[in-house]
């Protein structure tokens, strides 16, 4: 179960930070509910930032001997099929054009004259005889190569022509699908020095939601687990999918929402970051690139409320559950709804009455009292209360 993989090796040590605290001095200690309750994983509820990114991405990638004269869009645009993305510079390939058929010309140029020299030279050996024979025949057979090369070298240069005259033509490149440009990369490279392509376009109709999981919270998310996804502006618009790939090959040091802000990432300061893919079951009222809301669905059997150490619950007289709550810096009894309860791990769902925002203490009878001052820093449990009016 997924509840596992957030407690598993911390609960033990988050329960003894509890009873240290209320033990010590009359300011009492509370801890995070979402840190009791996945202690750096992911708990119920827990919400990612997520982002609709086509299933298929086109790349554009330019010629590196040409000059790109005019960029048409700019990351972000949505194009349609055949526009004009970027242009080269024509002007460049023209005068490679010109002096590429001025060379033709002089190689078939050259062949003529080749071929006057060899007739002049048959008419004056046909005078001759013995070594001045042979002397003609030499330099006729000369000529006759230099035709050869001519022409090979000729067959070379119309190729280079051909593909400067399609260049010239095909100078405005245009982008061969409907969707909308993801990056534009003017150096050619990535971070790393790798090649990549100039402009990658990510293709309308064809979604799925990208998010992005932190070295804690890894193994949180698998392959195959059900998710919601929620609109940002609508929490009445929700979707549902399943995680298909959570890519632990290529972590990065920011998220495409990161990007979309403007946010860097320092390298050497930054966690990684590792993406995951949901499938949607169905794409309608998404946007490409629009921006979402995602969190796990509970499995069967599994809790769906918040999941925390049955010692941080009590309970009054008639039997009421409630936790010991933090409200304006001072503590309140609070009632809670209790769920299911895990006794292999000790885990107490609370349905109701409490949030993963919250902080609670450990139940401690002496100092645990209503209007009690309260302090999140383990070391101050142990010192003197706070003045009276004074929040701790």
């Amino acid at each position: 179960m997924k509840l596992k993989r957030w407690l598993s090796g911390f609960l033990a040590l988050g329960l003894s930070f509890a009873l240290t605290g209320c033990a010590g001095g009359t300011a009492v200690y509370v801890q995070s509910v979402k840190t009791l309750s996945s202690l750096g994983g992911i708990a119920p509820g827990d919400r990612f930032a997520g982002l609709v990114v086509s299933e298929n991405v086109t790349e554009i990638k330019k010629d590196a001997d040409k000059t790109i004269k005019e960029l048409k869009v700019k990351e972000g645009d949505d194009v349609k099929k055949d526009q004009a993305l970027f242009a080269y510079d024509t002007e460049e390939l023209q005068l490679a054009l010109d002096k590429q058929k001025l060379e033709l010309e002089q190689l078939q140029a050259s062949i003529e004259t080749y071929k006057s020299q060899i007739t002049a030279l048959e008419r004056e050996r046909a005078g001759t005889s013995g070594s001045a024979r042979l002397q003609y025949t030499l330099e006729i057979q000369t000529a006759q190569l230099d035709i050869k090369e001519a022409e090979i070298k000729i067959k070379a240069k119309e190729a280079e022509i051909e593909k400067s005259e399609n260049l010239l033509e095909n100078a405005v490149v245009v982008s061969p699908i409907q969707g909308r440009v993801q990056s534009i990369n003017e150096t050619g490279t990535n971070q790393y020095g790798e090649p990549v392509a100039y402009i990658t376009i990510q293709q309308v109709g064809s979604y799925r939601i990208k998010g992005t999981i932190g070295e804690l919270q890894r193994g949180g998310i698998t392959e195959g687990d059900r998710v919601r996804i929620f609109s940002r502006t609508d929490e009445n618009q929700v979707w549902g999918g399943t995680v298909t790939l959570v890519d632990y090959e290529n972590p990065s040091q920011g998220s495409d929402m990161d990007r979309y802000y403007g946010m860097s990432a320092d390298e050497m300061t930054s966690a990684s970051k590792y993406p995951f893919y949901v499938k949607l079951d169905s794409t309608d009222g998404l946007l490409l690139g629009q921006h979402i809301y995602m969190e796990l669905e509970p499995e069967e059997g599994e809790m769906s409320g918040i999941g925390i150490s049955s010692a941080f619950i009590a309970y009054d007289e008639t039997g009421l559950p409630y936790v010991w709550a933090e409200k304006h810096g001072r503590l309140e009894k609070r009632t809670v709804t209790l769920g299911e309860y895990n006794p292999m791990m000790d885990l107490q769902e609370i349905t109701e009455g409490i949030s993963l925002e919250d902080y609670i203490a450990f139940p401690d009878s002496e100092l645990c009292t209503e209007g009690a001052p309260t302090t999140r820093d383990a070391p101050e449990a142990e010192t003197e209360a706070a003045p009276e009016g004074e929040v701790a």
